[in-house]
């Protein structure tokens, strides 16, 4: 009984949060004649990763080290609910919430319990010698997982590959299996090492990745399945910028790539940074920072939410809400666990309402 009753509480917190974030949104929106003042966010750049090569953009605004939690508003530059072409992302989160070789069936439970739209399958949570997913019936697996989300009301949207770019073995089976989850985007992380040595020279890094990637890229069409390259913490995989010109080099509708807002901040960019891309992302991995990888929920660290979302509308982005604040939950006691997922789908729909675009 008490587990139906957080879960009951859970679902109608998620929907005041999201009605509660969208009066908010149009709110600001009739004050718009008020002064604007300038974001506060982002810290000067601190990071232990090594620098690229590349220009890093920085900010000199104050850190801000208080985890204390703030509304995420952003102004529209119209009335975007004014007709009903209007569309709202799906709140989407990361299964790696749970820890590594959790039951993948009960993820689906408890999470479509909770009143979250759709699940991004971490396949590199499921990799022990004892995983499903690494034995010869993965497929039939993946099968019995697309029946249980379906049954529980939810949908599988985006996964995430064991290793990177050059683990065929791992990648050739995500894309696989992310064919009969009905998954669209499956992120792939890039080669950042050669030699021995950290790729920060851009040329060699795309050219390496270029090679790596286009061997799935057929595998990729015959599933339906968009693979995406993301943003991470070395060497040149550090700049966005280099990581879209990889896209627009490669130009495949089967590649993309995913910005990660947390190893982003890591690497001392400000969000405005997607301004600067050759290339819009079709998928997000938000996470806050307080300096670090550090995967917080939205508004438990210091990155500048309203500042990201209007970089979102500058690019045109039109893709999920997908949350990637996973170690608040990874990190505490099962038991534990219901009100911080709650609490993260509450924070989910503020960023909906936010990101919500008409196309």
């Amino acid at each position: 009984m008490s587990t139906l009753r957080t879960r009951i509480t859970a679902f109608f917190m998620s929907i005041l949060a999201f009605f509660t974030g969208l009066f908010t949104f149009l709110w600001t929106d009739k004050q718009s004649a008020a002064p604007e003042t300038e974001p506060t966010t982002v810290m000067e750049g601190t990071t232990a990763a090594e620098e690229t090569t590349s220009a890093v953009e920085t900010t000199s605004a104050e850190e801000t080290t208080s985890a204390e939690e703030t509304t995420i508003v952003a102004k529209p530059q119209t009335d975007p609910y004014s007709d009903a072409s209007f569309v709202i992302p799906r709140v989407v989160t990361t299964t790696d919430v749970f820890e590594e070789g959790y039951d993948a069936f009960r993820a689906i439970d408890r999470l479509a319990a909770l009143g979250y739209d759709g699940l991004d399958m971490g396949f590199d949570y499921l990799t022990g010698s004892d995983s499903p997913f690494r034995g010869d019936d993965y497929l039939v697996w993946a099968q019995d997982l697309r029946a249980h989300a379906d049954t529980a009301g939810i949908v599988y949207t985006h996964a995430h590959s064991p290793g990177g770019a050059a683990s065929t073995f791992w990648v050739s089976r995500s894309i696989e299996a992310s064919q009969i989850l009905g998954v669209k985007y499956l992120v792939v992380h890039p080669i950042y090492m050669s030699d021995g040595e950290k790729i920060t020279d851009r040329d060699e890094f795309i050219r390496i990745n270029k090679e790596a990637y286009s061997q799935y890229l057929s595998l990729a069409q015959t599933c339906g399945v968009v693979i995406l390259v993301e943003n991470i913490l070395w060497g040149a995989s550090r700049d966005p910028r280099i990581i879209a010109d990889l896209v627009t080099e490669m130009d495949s509708p089967y590649f993309g790539w995913c910005f990660d807002t947390g190893h982003a901040y890591a690497c001392g960019y400000r969000p405005s940074i997607l301004t600067q891309c050759s290339a819009a992302p079709l998928s997000l991995h938000i996470q806050d920072s307080r300096g670090g990888d550090d995967h917080l929920t939205p508004g438990d660290g210091i990155i500048d939410w309203n500042e990201f979302i209007a970089a979102l509308k500058a690019v045109n982005y039109k893709g999920d809400c997908v949350l990637e604040a996973h170690h608040q939950s990874y990190d505490a006691p099962d038991a534990e666990r219901e009100p911080i997922l709650a609490r993260l789908l509450s924070k989910g729909r503020e960023l909906q309402a936010a990101m919500a675009y008409r196309p």
